[in-house]
């Protein structure tokens, strides 16, 4: 799930097309679009104080990429690092990642072509407490998830 709106994923696409790497934000209000981590005569002013525009940004916060905005990690980097040990073995043979399970639940469901069957599960983990960017019974592929 991406934190930004539609109109802020939009902007930084546009933003990226033209050669634009990071967003920061001075303690006026301002917005910069920067090509480099050292925004000096390399940016441009995306708005200001009053636009509506990335409000999630404050003054004061490191960079923000561009790159991250129009592509959120859904995994953090230990979900990341655990999984990718897991799926070693046969990553060439999964199709698919889904976290299904209810209420007090969750567990992952892999998808495949396994000589065993055609798929497996992790062991069931306390709902809410991991993987929590990914979306419920939605299926993702490797690419998706940063594998």
């Amino acid at each position: 799930m991406n934190k930004y709106s539609e109109i802020e994923i939009q902007t930084a696409k546009n933003l990226l097309k033209e050669g634009y790497k990071w967003l920061t934000k001075n303690s006026v209000g301002t917005l910069y679009a920067c090509k480099k981590i050292t925004p000096v005569d390399d940016y441009t002013i995306v708005s200001n104080d009053f636009v509506p525009i990335f409000e999630s940004i404050k003054c004061g916060d490191d960079l923000v990429s561009l790159e991250a905005i129009v592509h959120p990690q859904i995994l953090d980097d230990a979900e990341r690092r655990y999984l990718s040990a897991v799926i070693r073995p046969f990553r060439n043979r999964v199709t698919g990642i889904c976290k299904r399970g209810g209420e007090r639940y969750e567990y992952l469901r892999f998808n495949g072509r396994f000589n065993w069957e055609k798929s497996f599960y992790l062991p069931n983990f306390k709902a809410g407490t991991m993987y929590k960017d990914m979306e419920p019974d939605r299926w993702y592929t490797l690419e998706e998830l940063g594998l």
